[in-house]
């Protein structure tokens, strides 16, 4: 019982210490509580970008019939980057790829509420990833077998 009062006593206290910094409720708890994090096995499409601030971001994809059924991502421990590859998967899930492309940086930063100026790059690195991610898919799509064939794979998780 002690173990998790002090656990919910430093959740407060990281809550309050971002809310201080100027991060929306909406940021820290994509933050706190990431979700979708974690990689996927058996995936349709995979991007991975590393951002002009040394930030990476990688994501997959599980596409049927044209839609985003499933997807996941990770990305280095920055408050932006997790919070807007957390908002941003949320905000595709079940969207035809014509509607995930059209989700842009402005879209995912309105949907957390914004970011401070210094991690605005954080909501385009959550879109160029996942938008490698569908150009990744596209690339096989017509011809999955392909995929098959690349030299190496290294995003492969099995």
């Amino acid at each position: 019982m002690k173990h998790e009062t002090n656990s919910m006593k430093e959740i407060e206290k990281a809550r309050n210490s971002l809310k201080e910094s100027g991060y929306s409720d909406s940021v820290i708890d994509n933050y706190l509580n990431p979700k979708n994090l974690g990689r996927m096995e058996h995936y349709d499409g995979y991007g991975h970008i590393k951002s002009t601030c040394g930030d990476s971001m990688w994501m997959w994809l599980r596409i049927r019939d044209r839609r985003i059924t499933d997807i996941r991502f990770i990305s280095d421990i920055c408050v932006g980057a997790v919070s807007a590859g957390s908002a941003l998967t949320e905000m595709v899930k079940g969207k035809d790829i014509r509607e995930a492309l059209a989700i842009g940086r402005d879209d995912i930063l309105r949907e957390l509420g914004g970011l401070p100026d210094a991690f605005v790059h954080c909501a385009e690195l959550a879109e160029d990833t996942l938008k490698a991610a569908l150009r990744d898919y596209l690339r096989f799509a017509r011809e999955p077998w392909k995929r098959a064939y690349e030299s190496e794979h290294p995003h492969s998780t099995n």
